[in-house]
């Protein structure tokens, strides 16, 4: 699934490793914010492994959790 804005793909979550997710949305109290969590498939649920949060666009947030998810798996 991608979504384009001016056809230009921000976020691709063909791109997300196996086993892994990415639930970035804006933060509640904080329009203009945006928050990632990341999710890694354990053997019956999805575990969350980190959130952050005050990115100024999703597109920061995406990329700051396909980060994590690399350093993550550089680690196993």
């Amino acid at each position: 699934m991608e979504l384009r804005i001016t056809n230009k793909i921000i976020m691709n979550t063909e791109n997300i490793p196996k086993g892994w997710w990415l639930n970035v949305t804006v933060m509640a109290r904080y329009q203009d914010q945006f928050i990632v969590g990341v999710m890694r498939k354990g053997k019956t649920v999805w575990i969350t492994e980190t959130v952050k949060g005050y990115f100024d666009n999703s597109n920061d947030a995406y990329d700051w959790g396909m980060a994590f998810i690399e350093k993550y798996n550089s680690k196993s």
